[in-house]
């Protein structure tokens, strides 16, 4: 048995690609992860989540214009498919993030739309369970819009830190609780009290 990282490949150089790259974390070596089915085709800046056997990949960029789709590979069967996802998805965006909260809920948020210095600070769930998108309303002390942050989730919370809105790279600490789906802002000691 041996543990394995996948990569959906991005963009280098200005070319795109949509290579499977699996990285064997006993031995440190990459292989190229040979697929089938509807392949999400190249991109980059998306984001890749794994639940259970499967990766999740929403958005990105193909280079010339900002996708929305969502593509699973099974990596059991190494096949690629398209859910069948009812609701209204998330926009077109790309260096957003996307995370897995329990096991049954994928949360979108931020990221930049299409148009230029079109940055998000949106917030988009999908039930992974019934494959439906919702924009659930939100309160509270909402982040800036941004794009290349990081969010983490821990227990019911959804941790978001840093990113840049353009011309001003962001170094706040925000917390949505997912039950009350209330935002605040946190000082790091406060959320050395969280975790």
């Amino acid at each position: 048995f041996s543990i394995n990282i996948m990569f959906l490949q991005g963009c280098c150089g200005g070319l795109h690609f949509g290579d499977v790259l699996c990285l064997d974390l006993e031995k440190m070596n990459w292989s190229k992860l040979a697929t089938t089915g509807e392949k999400p085709g190249p991109r980059d800046s998306h984001s890749a989540v794994l639940v259970g056997h499967k990766m999740i990949v929403f958005g990105g960029t193909n280079g010339l214009k900002k996708v929305n789709d969502t593509h699973i590979l099974d990596l059991v069967t190494k096949e690629w498919f398209r859910p069948k996802c009812e609701g209204t998805p998330p926009s077109p965006r790309e260096s957003h993030t996307a995370t897995l909260v329990g096991d049954e809920r994928l949360v979108i948020f931020g990221g930049s739309g299409e148009g230029e210095a079109n940055y998000l600070n949106d917030l988009h769930v999908l039930d992974l369970r019934t494959m439906r998108w919702t924009s659930p309303v939100v309160k509270g002390d909402l982040p800036v819009p941004r794009d290349s942050h990081s969010t983490l989730a821990t227990g019911n919370k959804l941790i978001v830190y840093g990113g840049d809105c353009g011309d001003q790279y962001q170094g706040d600490v925000n917390v949505l609780d997912m039950d009350t789906m209330t935002w605040s802002r946190v000082c790091f000691f406060f959320l050395l009290l969280l975790l």
